[in-house]
């Protein structure tokens, strides 16, 4: 009787210990990207269900050119997706977050030359 209750007691605390870590995991996400990698991945996330074009822009623009460092094409991708009106405010916050990175990127480049 004591093991079965000991054996519960355990199983009860790990489900809620690891029940609060998924918790966490909802905040990381709305968190702004710190990096152009990581804010590329969050983008092709949040944009997963988009229309046609998005995915186009996103896939052939953003994703392609940001591999292959041609950030100003990729600004200018990250300007069409912008412009898209089936964004909501969460998608359109996160294309600013990474236009902002690419920008910054741009800078970078623009100084180390």
């Amino acid at each position: 009787m004591k093991t079965t209750l000991w054996a519960l007691t355990i199983v009860a605390c790990g489900c809620l210990a690891f029940g609060g870590a998924g918790c966490k995991k909802g905040a990381a996400a709305n968190a702004p990207p710190q990096s152009l990698q990581e804010g590329v991945k969050q983008l092709r996330a949040a944009l997963l269900k988009a229309s046609p074009e998005v995915q186009s822009n996103l896939y052939s623009g953003v994703v392609y050119n940001v591999h292959y460092a041609k950030y100003p094409d990729a600004l200018a991708a990250l300007e069409r997706i912008a412009g898209d009106p089936g964004l909501d405010a969460g998608q359109k916050k996160l294309v600013n977050d990474v236009t902002q990175l690419v920008k910054a990127k741009i800078g970078d480049e623009g100084a180390s030359k």
